[in-house]
């Protein structure tokens, strides 16, 4: 039997306040702290004499994330946001292939390709965030394409079935890139089982890993013939021999981190890992799917209109409430140290694992009496 309660001390942002914006960004794990103190510890106390040590935990974080993924560990690199990673996916395709992605994304899923020239299709959805693959407009005599998306809409907290997205791309031979971002942490992902090409993620949302940390997966047969879209002294196959006069690279992901490792924001995601790992990540969906039910009831029982979509199966840990003045009312509530987002015509409100029925009480009261004040 998990104890939540004692897995929320962890995380004392939440007992501060009441914390319900993890989509914005999420609250630091303890063991993610650790990490991080543990490395400017060392730094400050010995210098660079660590650094055989850092490369070594390096690639201790990268196998237990690749073995998280299903990935290999050769396939992932450490980058520091989820937008740089997405300009180097751009930068690995034809600018004149045609990229799909939906009318909802966020801009940095689609800016990118758009700054580059790629002809983008932005497709329709459902308020909901939802779609019908049938509703596509896919000629059949087009070829290569590429389907760029997030796992989880931000602004709705839709989430995609990556199973059946990497069947309906391989059917019509789409490179499927994924920012999983608003996902990874609550929902199990398989690069492999779902034919996912590139995936990427920050590390300061739902993992609890802080900011400055962005793993980023990229197929190993994807990069191994393809030209390297940046480079430094460590995608060298031979770093230490410091040759400046030669072109020799390796096409291991890791050739994207250029330089030095971001050693504290790697390190951080590594303790967060463990703490995932610790408690299991189908028993945190199944913690964040209880907290999001929880939340609908209130949300009827005081009349509020659910923007998100109820379906279990493509529901996460962000549900959108449709209120008049969405800003003013997060601001309203920001003042009652209850922490949401505006977003559209509604307030986006997030539950991770560390919150409990009591956040959901406090905030459903709150908005009920905004609400009633005509605020």
């Amino acid at each position: 039997m998990i104890d939540w309660q004692k897995i929320r001390s962890d995380f004392p942002a939440v007992e501060n306040s009441t914390y319900l914006c993890t989509a914005g960004g999420g609250c630091l794990s303890a063991a993610a702290k650790k990490e991080i103190d543990r490395y400017y510890d060392e730094m400050h106390l010995q210098g660079d004499v660590c650094w055989d040590a850092w490369l070594a935990r390096t690639e201790n974080v990268r196998r237990r994330l690749a073995s998280m993924l299903n990935a290999e560990p050769y396939e992932i690199a450490f980058l520091t946001t989820t937008s740089l990673g997405m300009n180097y996916a751009a930068d690995l395709f034809n600018v004149e292939q045609e990229v799909l992605t939906l009318q909802n994304e966020f801009p940095s899923v689609t800016l990118p390709w758009l700054h580059r020239g790629y002809p983008v299709q932005f497709l329709p959805v459902q308020p909901d965030g939802g779609y019908d693959f049938d509703t596509f407009d896919l000629p059949a005599e087009r070829h290569n394409r590429i389907f760029a998306t997030s796992f989880v809409q931000y602004a709705t907290g839709f989430r995609q079935n990556l199973t059946e997205l990497g069947q309906f791309c391989e059917v019509h031979d789409l490179a499927l890139i994924v920012d999983a971002t608003q996902g990874f942490g609550v929902f199990p992902i398989d690069v492999k089982r779902d034919k996912i090409d590139i995936l990427i993620f920050s590390g300061y949302k739902w993992a609890g890993a802080g900011y400055a940390i962005a793993p980023i997966f990229i197929r190993h047969e994807l990069l191994s013939t393809t030209k390297l879209p940046a480079v430094g002294w460590r995608s060298s196959k031979m770093p230490y021999a410091l040759r400046n006069n030669e072109i020799d690279f390796h096409h291991d992901a890791s050739a994207l981190e250029l330089g030095h490792p971001p050693f504290p924001g790697i390190f951080a995601l590594g303790g967060a890992l463990q703490q995932l790992e610790e408690i299991g990540l189908e028993q945190v969906e199944s913690r964040v799917h209880e907290l999001t039910g929880m939340l609908h009831q209130k949300l009827d029982a005081i009349g509020a209109e659910i923007i998100s979509t109820r379906d279990r199966a493509h529901r996460s840990g962000i549900t959108m409430v449709a209120v008049n003045e969405p800003k003013q009312v997060a601001e309203a509530l920001a003042k009652r140290n209850i922490h949401v987002s505006a977003r559209g015509r509604g307030i986006r409100v997030a539950l991770h694992f560390y919150n409990n029925e009591q956040d959901i009480e406090i905030f459903v009261g709150a908005l009920a009496e905004l609400t009633a004040a005509g605020n």
